[in-house]
């Protein structure tokens, strides 16, 4: 067996979701991520699964409640019916120092599921960028030209830069099948993200289990490749509760009454996703747990991407259009009421679909050097129906967001 199927089978049944020492929101205000340690050992039989454990208690932090209290219009409704809205809030404080630490607060964090949507582009890149390290082919690069099959040819920093950037679903769906199913999950598992299921791609039907074969092409020649791969993997199922959601779904057209199941669906917790952005940012805060493959110029290349504003990348459609600023940072009009975007850096990754928004980013004031972590994700829904499109994005979501966003940057900057 090989050491890295070892490794992921040794992390399905050893450090799974249910084993993550993630504390809930009731614990002390302050901690440090702890070291995951995970066994290499060889399992032929399919991992076993343990038995769920109760989500957290909602609420808790004294700190978050307070500061969560004083937003605007949209997040007091949020506030008001924390389960309906799924609404969860993880606020991480950087404090600088010889041995740098963060200090977290939670509001609800992994109390039931939410779907991640593009928010998993990031830890994906993260994948395809430690894949392309672990091959070690000389001629393949992020600048390489890559055919993939036949039809396309590319490279993976325009495939990156276009999924992090403005979220294209086909570029990361790209950046997935590089990195292979089975794969994509043995690197997110290695490095403590246990909780990542990536069961579908984002804009098409296509089987993700299949990447084709992939050419790295030189001058109009073919000097290396990646076979083609087929994954055989079977994830255990996804250790949340409430993974059935709404009254009603729109399938193929017609109205389909009870709630839509998730279980098949994308998901990863709330804590990896942001534990994902501080690997790429700042891996000092995260001592103790294993390091990434990428190289430090490829890791700088994906810091760079994701700090990089829609209307600032050159991108059709996208440069100079502040409104698609605003779309794909839900914290940063918030943050905008604190600080002028000038005067700050913001790396991000929105994730947006089924209802569902979720806000992950790492904001710098430039002046001042402080910094924090913020991740939160919102669901709003009001007819319950999903696929409808009939989603309160512009009335609940998007606001409270920015309100989110808002309250916990006048704190982080205050400090």
């Amino acid at each position: 067996m090989r050491l890295r199927e070892s490794i992921l089978l040794a992390c399905l049944v050893g450090c799974g979701p249910e084993q993550q020492q993630a504390p809930p929101p009731s614990a002390p205000a302050a901690y440090v991520v702890a070291p995951v340690r995970q066994p290499a050992i060889a399992v032929a039989a399919p991992p076993p699964i343990a038995a769920p454990v109760a989500p957290p208690t909602p609420g808790g932090d004294t700190l978050v409640d307070q500061l969560l209290s004083g937003g605007g219009a949209a997040l007091k409704t949020v506030l008001a019916s924390p389960e309906t809205y799924r609404f969860q809030v993880l606020y991480a404080i950087v404090h600088e120092g010889p041995k740098p630490t963060i200090e977290r607060h939670a509001y609800r964090v992994d109390a039931e599921y939410f779907f991640p949507a593009s928010s998993m582009k990031m830890p994906i890149t993260l994948a395809a960028y430690d894949r392309l390290a672990m091959l070690r082919k000389p001629a393949l690069t992020r600048d390489a030209t890559l055919r993939f099959g036949q039809d396309v040819t590319t490279t993976l920093a325009r495939e990156t830069t276009r999924a992090l950037i403005v979220s294209d679903n086909t570029c990361a769906n790209r950046l997935l099948s590089f990195v292979g199913h089975r794969e994509v999950h043995e690197t997110l598992f290695s490095l403590g993200l246990a909780s990542a299921r990536v069961h579908h791609g984002f804009s098409d039907n296509d089987p993700i289990e299949t990447s084709p074969k992939i050419d790295v092409v030189v001058g109009g020649n073919v000097v290396d490749e990646i076979p083609a791969r087929k994954s055989d993997l079977v994830l255990p199922p996804t250790q949340a509760t409430g993974l059935a959601i709404g009254t009603a779904a729109i399938v193929d057209g017609r109205r389909v009454e009870g709630p839509m199941s998730f279980a098949e669906k994308n998901a990863m917790k709330l804590r990896d996703l942001q534990d994902t952005l501080i690997r790429i940012m700042r891996p000092d805060l995260l001592p103790g747990t294993p390091p990434d493959a990428a190289s430090k110029d490829d890791l700088a290349y994906v810091r760079k991407t994701l700090g990089t504003l829609p209307s600032e990348s050159g991108l059709a459609g996208f440069d100079r259009n502040v409104v698609a600023d605003y779309q794909l940072i839900p914290f940063l009009r918030g943050i905008e009421r604190v600080k002028p975007r000038a005067k700050i850096e913001i790396h991000s990754k929105v994730g947006q679909a089924f209802g569902f928004l979720i806000g992950n980013a790492y904001v710098v004031d430039k002046e001042s050097g402080k910094s924090f972590f913020l991740i939160a994700s919102v669901y709003a829904n009001p007819d319950g129906v999903m696929n409808d499109d009939q989603y309160a994005y512009d009335t609940i979501s998007f606001p409270a967001l920015a309100d989110v966003g808002e309250v916990f940057s006048r704190h982080a900057f205050a400090q």
